[in-house]
């Protein structure tokens, strides 16, 4: 059960800033913009992918605005700063006014642009906002975001951290099942944040 952060790419011709379109089902976010860097337009991101420099490669990738609005845009340059950091520039975006605009704007792409994965692996963003349920059928909530740990990964929800490990190999996690959007994982005493 591990969320794997890398994106595969296809080389392809850049695109001009346009207003998105594919489904919801076919996207997944790779990153989020976290402030401007810079006095030219250059943007600090949070990703959700290995190499964030292979967004540099693709056409476009489509901006969702905190308001829902969607645009597609190019990613003119990217660069990993560390582990949880990289810098990037985007087709229009020429400042730090610019820039600051786009704080907390979401980073996605295409399904169809990412490598298949192994048995048990999914992307961070195929997980944010699946429901973990306990075989009881107690709700610990929706996953909010992946902690990527040394040993393993963690899942958050607002009320439980639940280690992301096998129950074949001692973990909590039953199944996950991306279509039904839910994780099953143990009714184990420790899951909760408040016990």
């Amino acid at each position: 059960m591990t969320a794997d952060r890398t994106a595969g790419v296809t080389e392809a011709a850049p695109a001009a800033p346009s207003t998105a379109s594919a489904s919801a089902d076919d996207l997944v976010v790779v990153g989020e913009i976290a402030a401007p860097h810079g006095l030219r337009g250059e943007l600090r991101m949070r990703p959700l992918m290995e190499e964030p420099a292979a967004l540099a490669k693709l056409p476009s990738v489509i901006l969702r605005f905190p308001d829902g609005r969607e645009e597609r845009r190019r990613v003119t340059s990217a660069r990993t700063t560390g582990k949880r950091q990289a810098l990037l520039t985007l087709a229009a975006v020429p400042d730090r006014d610019a820039a600051a605009a786009l704080r907390g704007v979401q980073l996605l792409i295409r399904r169809d642009q990412l490598p298949p994965l192994p048995p048990d692996a999914y992307y961070e963003g195929e997980l944010i906002g699946l429901q973990v349920v306990t075989e009881s059928g107690r709700d610990l909530g929706a996953i909010k975001q992946v902690l990527f740990g040394p040993a393993n990964d963690v899942y958050e929800t607002p009320v439980a951290l639940i280690p992301a490990v096998d129950v074949s190999l001692g973990g909590p996690v039953v199944s996950v099942d991306l279509t039904a959007r839910r994780v099953l994982v143990q009714d184990i005493a420790g899951l909760r944040k408040d016990e």
